[in-house]
C-alpha cells in the first residue's frame, strides 16, 4: 500500500494563519482611518447607540461561534467513531480467528486498512468519493466471506458496525460539502460593515488612541468572522485552514492493523 499523504504545509504555523490574513486588512483600515481623519470626516462620538452596535455585534458573533464550535466538535467525534467502528470490526475478526482456525482475519484487516487510506486520501482531495464507496463494498464482500468461514453468530456482529461506519462517512461527506451557515454569514457581514463604518466615523480628542483602539476592534471582529468561516468547514485540508479535524487517528489505526498482519506473517515464517 502507498504511504498516507501528509497535510500540505503552508509555511505558517496553523494558529497564526488567520491573523496573517487579517493583518493586511487592518493596515488598509488604518489607512482609511487616517484618510477620514485628515479630511475631518469624523462627525460621531462614542455614545450609547454606538456602544449598542458593538455590543450587538459581539453577541451575534459569540452566538454563532458557539454553535459552530459545537458542530466542529461533532465532526471530530465522527472521525473518532469511524475509527472505533473499524477497531470493533477487527476485534470481532480476531475473536472469530480464535474460535474458528479456518479464519485468519488477514484479508479483512487489509480491507480495513485500505478503507482508512481511501478515507484519508478522499478528505485530502487526492481521491474521489467513489474510491471510498468501492472500499466499503469490498469490505462488505469480505464480511460475507468471514460469515462463510466462521458462521453467523460471530460475523453478524460486524454488520451493525459496518452500517454505523457507512452512516458516519455519509455525515462526514455532508459536513464537508455543505455550507451550513450561509444565512448567518449575511447578518454577520452586515454587522461587520456597520462596525467598520462606525469605527471610521467616530472621532476622539486624541487621534492616536482612537486609531489604536479602532484597529484593535477591527482586527478582533474580522478575526472572529474568519474563524467562524474556517470552523464551518472542518474537513478542508487545502493548507489555508488552521482548524481542520486531525486525521492522525486514521494513520495510527492503519499502522496498527498493518503491524498485526506483519507480526502474524513473521510468526508463520519458519526461517
Amino acid at each position: 500500500m502507498p504511504p498516507a499523504p501528509s497535510i500540505r504545509p503552508s509555511g505558517i504555523a496553523p494558529k497564526w494563519r488567520l491573523l496573517v490574513k487579517v493583518v493586511p486588512l487592518t493596515l488598509l483600515f488604518a489607512l482609511a482611518k487616517l484618510l477620514v481623519h485628515s479630511q475631518s470626516l469624523e462627525p460621531w462620538e462614542f455614545d450609547s447607540l454606538t456602544g449598542s452596535l458593538f455590543g450587538a455585534s459581539t453577541f451575534v458573533l459569540a452566538f454563532v461561534l458557539s454553535g459552530t464550535l459545537s458542530n466542529y466538535n461533532a465532526s471530530e467525534d465522527m472521525v473518532l467513531q469511524a475509527v472505533q467502528a473499524v477497531e470493533s470490526i477487527d476485534d470481532i475478526s480476531r475473536y472469530a480467528a480464535r474460535v474458528h482456525p479456518t479464519h485468519s482475519g488477514a484479508a479483512l484487516r487489509s480491507q480495513l486498512a485500505d478503507l482508512l487510506l481511501q478515507l484519508r486520501q478522499w478528505l485530502m482531495g487526492d481521491q474521489p468519493y467513489g474510491a471510498v464507496s468501492d472500499s466499503l463494498e469490498a469490505l462488505s464482500q469480505e464480511l460475507a466471506t468471514v460469515r462463510q468461514e466462521s458462521g453467523d453468530s460471530v460475523s453478524d456482529r460486524a454488520l451493525p458496525e459496518l452500517a454505523r461506519l457507512r452512516l458516519l462517512i455519509t455525515k462526514i461527506a455532508v459536513n464537508r460539502d455543505t455550507d451550513f451557515l450561509g444565512p448567518a454569514y449575511a447578518i454577520l457581514e452586515i454587522f461587520l460593515v456597520g462596525v467598520v463604518a462606525a469605527l471610521l466615523l467616530i472621532g476622539a480628542e486624541r487621534f492616536s488612541e482612537n486609531l489604536v483602539v479602532s484597529c484593535f476592534l477591527f482586527t478582533s471582529f474580522t478575526y472572529l468572522l474568519l474563524l467562524i468561516r474556517d470552523l464551518d468547514n472542518p474537513f478542508q485540508y487545502d493548507g489555508s485552514s488552521c482548524v481542520d479535524v486531525d486525521l492522525a487517528v486514521f494513520d495510527r489505526c492503519r499502522e496498527r492493523l498493518q503491524a498485526v498482519d506483519h507480526a502474524g506473517t513473521s510468526s508463520q515464517d519458519p526461517g
